[in-house]
């Protein structure tokens, strides 16, 4: 429906209200003329005209390159598929990377160095991104972030009214959004009023066609295309009607290229039929195919599916192997094509031949979806061959692992494991034991994971030196370090001096991974060893590796509270793992940043960021940090569901059944009783956090001794404590919190104030709290007062005064009050009585909710929108 544009049925129709939209894209294309590339992302709903518009600024800009690739949602696509379209048009080297089935970072980089070379503008258009594979966003992402300096324009299409909270590309769309080139165009539908011109000179009532349609284009020019006099019920009829007058052999085209794409090759088509070409001329007059770029392609993929619903059953099979036979005449490299065809056909031995090739192809160019997708087309066809079989099993699991899919994952590894038991392949099996230890762990069955490690180390230390071996070891030790730290410590040097000897990057990045996790829980220099492993990964092209070290890496600075030092990690980290869909390690990060903009007091981004986590499917270790950032923040707010979430997250974390994760999650929830009034049951959570600690886990230990200082009078710390804990535990609360407040941990300055006795720092840890927006912790903080003795303790806001339109906090809008005034920061601090460094956290929250970059902006904008007095 994008393809129907009304002046190809009437020449004198110009295109209706889209003045503004193609005001904007000749405006981007000649910043991109001056070196300054855009992406702009063209979105709308089926049929309101993307393509339209597309072609429309294609008439405009004549002296420029145009190259056009379209995403397919016909069947499971080749990676990369608009690429391949955009390749056979541009030719040269990028066609022969393309087509030399290069790696993922030498096609992305032909594509760069292919429009570098362009001379003048170049336009690359990217149509259906809702159909889009893995690899295709991540070049998307790639290009993104380096059209900057290159005349292009990339244009993007897609639908926008059917995507799933969690679809790849709404996620996609949230990162390539804020990239500082990128323009968004939104198409609505038609107004009434174009309706009604369009519907001049007809004998269609507008104001019924309007109400039939919606406004939407292509609905409305194929009512008006019908030739009959009653408005049809949908465009899917107007489309049907239209190939019902067709003659039976045109038919018969149509019903052939309906199972194929929405671009149609007439010869491919023709050989397929056993028809003569000029039957497309047919087509081409009916209005039912359109010419364009050399060859021939449906209006829109909903008027090809219309007429693919229409193939019966009985000629179905036989159209997909009539295609499929043309296909193979003609030697298509498409593998996945090819599968597509070859399981539609009834041809499960041409499935067997294809689909796992497409398979792994998919895989090694990243787009881990797609390669799912056809590892399951593999296996719904095994072959007779065992090991093919467990092979396929294999493979299946390790694209299942890069988007966060676990539960398949461990069937089709234990598919795996079993086949190469009977056919007596001992490492092959103890592979596969060790990557299912993964698996369970990520699922949460952390007793299984264990006896996973040690079934590996029995069946592959018979065979000698082997990566997977090295691997196990280093699992091992983890293992086994609460009950024997001087063992594990032994068995990780073991590990990392066999990963040495076998000579594998990958496994080597792995333990070196394992290496710096035990250098970080025995307080030692983590980070050598950390940003080794990384380089390692990054040089080897070990995708998941990197990622890993990218999450370790950003997890263990926030955990220390090295915010600033693990920004560079958290950046790089995330656009590395969403370049390449490596959706495991993505979620990790988000998780963590979620738990680290809570600690900074950046509390609406962490939810929102939580939400978004918690939306998606992830593994249930990949959850437990948002779930704990998010009820962490609701109980502080004193908001409900806190407990729902939290209860969720330690029944999980008691699965995975490590000190890390049951501390996490039960401490948040001692927090959160507390906050409730529940001391009973906060001090339960404390007790069974408490069983667990040992002296290596100094941080948990740490958090968990000043939570029993403040809830039970004293504490039992199993190790010294750490930063400002170790302040708080000697009674120096104040000062705790001044070393608070330079991590610039906000609540946790509160919290320490809170825990003296003092009237100027209690009133201080009610004022920051509110500024937080913590009523709940504001509240305890009150009646500590009161039960203190303390006189004219500070009443709480009135709800309706916490209300504000901008979502700014009491003391954000006190702070924006000030800087109407014209006030410094240190003015502002000197005025509220609060410290420079709380002034700038709330000054720069201001200027992000308001969405300006200035204080004299923001100033600005508060009197426009009557947030102050306009004499202020």
């Amino acid at each position: 429906m994008d393809g129907v544009d009304p002046r190809e049925e009437n020449p004198h129709v110009t295109l209706l209200e889209r003045e503004s939209q193609l005001g904007s894209l000749l405006q981007y294309a000649d910043e991109a003329r001056a070196r300054s590339g855009r992406l702009v992302l063209i979105s709308g709903e089926a049929g309101v005209g993307k393509t339209s518009l597309v072609q429309e600024l294609h008439e405009r800009l004549t002296d420029a390159t145009w190259a056009w690739g379209a995403c397919d949602g016909l069947f499971t696509p080749r990676p990369l598929a608009p690429l391949h379209d955009i390749a056979l048009e541009i030719g040269g080297s990028l066609l022969t990377t393309v087509r030399a089935a290069g790696s993922r970072d030498e096609i992305f980089d032909a594509v760069l160095q292919c429009a570098s070379a362009i001379d003048g503008l170049a336009v690359l258009v990217v149509e259906d991104a809702h159909w889009a594979d893995d690899a295709t966003l991540d070049l998307l992402r790639f290009l993104a972030r380096r059209v900057a300096k290159l005349p292009v324009l990339l244009l993007v299409t897609f639908r926008d009214d059917a995507l799933a909270p969690n679809d790849p590309l709404r996620l996609a769309l949230g990162e390539l959004a804020g990239q500082r080139y990128t323009r968004r165009i939104d198409l609505p539908p038609l107004t009434s009023a174009g309706v009604r011109r369009l519907a001049e000179g007809t004998s269609y009532s507008p104001d019924e066609l309007y109400e039939l349609t919606g406004g939407n284009p292509f609905f409305v020019v194929e009512v008006l295309s019908d030739e009959g006099t009653e408005i049809p019920a949908s465009a899917r009829d107007a489309v049907l009607a239209r190939a019902a007058r067709l003659s039976d052999v045109a038919r018969s085209a149509l019903d052939l290229a309906s199972l194929d794409s929405w671009r149609v090759d007439p010869d491919l088509v023709a050989r397929a039929g056993g028809l003569p070409l000029a039957t497309f001329d047919e087509l081409l007059a009916a209005g039912l195919l359109k010419a364009e770029a050399g060859t021939l392609r449906f209006r829109h993929q909903l008027a090809r599916r219309a007429i693919e619903s229409e193939v019966p059953p009985h000629r179905r099979a036989a159209g997909h192997q009539a295609v499929l036979q043309a296909l193979i005449d003609v030697r298509c490299d498409d593998d996945a094509r090819m599968a597509y065809h070859a399981e539609a056909a009834g041809a499960p031995d041409l499935v067997r031949r294809y689909a796992p090739v497409a398979a792994r192809r998919a895989a090694d160019l990243g787009a881990h979806r797609e390669a799912v997708a056809q590892y399951e087309r593999a296996l719904r066809f095994p072959p007779d061959d065992p090991a093919q079989l467990a092979e396929l099993y294999g493979g299946y699991a390790d694209a299942l692992a890069y988007v966060d899919s676990w539960p398949q994952a461990a069937q089709a590894r234990e598919q795996a494991i079993r086949i190469w038991h009977d056919l007596g392949d001992a490492r092959r099996e103890g592979h596969d034991h060790r990557k299912l230890c993964a698996v369970y762990w990520r699922l949460c069955r952390g007793p299984e994971s264990v006896a996973e490690t040690q079934k590996a180390i029995e069946v592959l230390e018979p065979l000698g030196d082997d990566p997977e071996l090295a691997y196990a070891y280093s699992v091992r030790a983890f293992d086994i370090w609460p009950q024997d730290p001087d063992g594990a410590v032994s068995m990780l040097e073991r590990s990392q001096e066999m990963a040495e000897r076998v000579g594998d990057p990958v496994v080597l990045s792995d333990v070196l991974n394992y290496v710096a996790a035990g250098q970080f829980a025995q307080r030692r220099d983590w980070t050598r060893a950390m940003k080794e492993a990384l380089r390692i990964a990054l040089e080897a092209g070990a995708e998941a590796q990197a990622g890993r070290a990218y999450a370790n890496i950003y997890t263990f600075y926030i955990t220390q509270f090295r915010f600033a030092e693990g920004e560079r990690f958290w950046r790089d980290g995330i656009a590395y793992c969403d370049e390449r869909d490596i959706t495991t390690y993505s979620t990790c990060m988000r998780g963590h940043r979620a738990l680290a903009l809570k600690d900074l007091g950046h509390w609406d981004e962490a939810t929102a960021l939580a939400e978004r986590v918690l939306a998606t499917e992830a593994s249930p270790v990949n959850l437990l940090t948002s779930q704990t950032t998010l009820g962490l923040i609701r109980a502080r707010r004193g908001e409900q569901g806190a407990f729902d979430v939290l209860d969720a997250a330690i029944e999980a974390a008691e699965g995975v059944d490590e000190t890390e994760w049951v501390a996490l999650t039960r401490l948040a929830r001692a927090e959160a009783r507390w906050l409730a009034g529940d001391d009973a049951g906060a001090r339960e959570d404390l007790a069974a956090v408490r069983r667990r600690v040992t002296p290596l886990d100094y941080t948990e230990d740490a958090q968990l001794s000043v939570w029993e200082q403040r809830l039970l009078g004293e504490a039992t710390p199993a190790s010294p404590a750490p930063g400002p804990w170790a302040t708080s535990l000697i009674g120096e609360h104040a000062a705790a919190a001044v070393h608070w407040e330079r991590l610039g941990c906000e609540y946790d300055t509160a919290l320490a104030l809170y825990d003296s006795d003092c009237d100027d720092h209690l009133r201080d840890a009610i004022s920051r709290f509110e500024s937080l927006g913590a009523d709940a912790a504001a509240r305890r903080t009150r009646q500590r007062m009161k039960d203190l003795g303390h006189r004219a303790v500070p009443t709480g806001a009135r709800a309706s005064t916490r209300q504000h339109p901008l979502g700014l906090t009491r003391r954000e809008d006190e702070v924006l009050l000030l800087l109407c005034e014209g006030l410094t920061n240190e003015e502002i601090a000197d005025r509220l009585v609060l410290s420079s460094r709380t002034v700038d956290h709330h000054v720069s929250a201001v200027l992000a909710k308001l969405g300006v970059g200035s204080r004299g902006a923001a100033a600005a904008q508060a009197r426009r929108r009557g947030l102050v007095p306009a004499t202020t």
